[in-house]
């Protein structure tokens, strides 16, 4: 998968996903066809790793929300320089967006 975004104070970080990697998210589906937390988790692991993005707790940022929520930290760790949550997160999840549409947008 890859990525981009900006840091504007409206900013996105949109996330990519090949033909391949497509198919492949279809797995993570439960019985329901849907997909939970875990899936989601799953479904980014290998850009989580290896790239400067980090799931970020809400609660850290004092954000009042469950959406998965993905972004940059500072030198010290502790520190949230920037952050993008998936808002539509009730209505589906980013990971049918990813094998839909082969990109998922997180805004700030």
């Amino acid at each position: 998968m890859t990525y981009t975004y900006d840091l504007n104070t409206n900013g996105k970080l949109i996330i990519r996903a090949s033909e391949q990697e497509r198919e492949a998210l279809k797995d993570l589906a439960n019985e329901s066809g849907e997909f939970n937390s875990h899936a989601e988790y799953e479904a980014l692991e290998s850009l989580v790793c290896n790239s400067e993005l980090y799931w970020i707790d809400p609660s850290e940022t004092g954000d009042l929300t469950d959406a998965p929520m993905l972004g940059l930290r500072g030198e010290d760790y502790d520190e949230v320089i920037a952050r993008w949550a998936f808002m539509d997160y009730e209505v589906r999840s980013f990971v049918s967006d990813l094998i839909e549409t082969g990109r998922a947008v997180f805004v700030s």
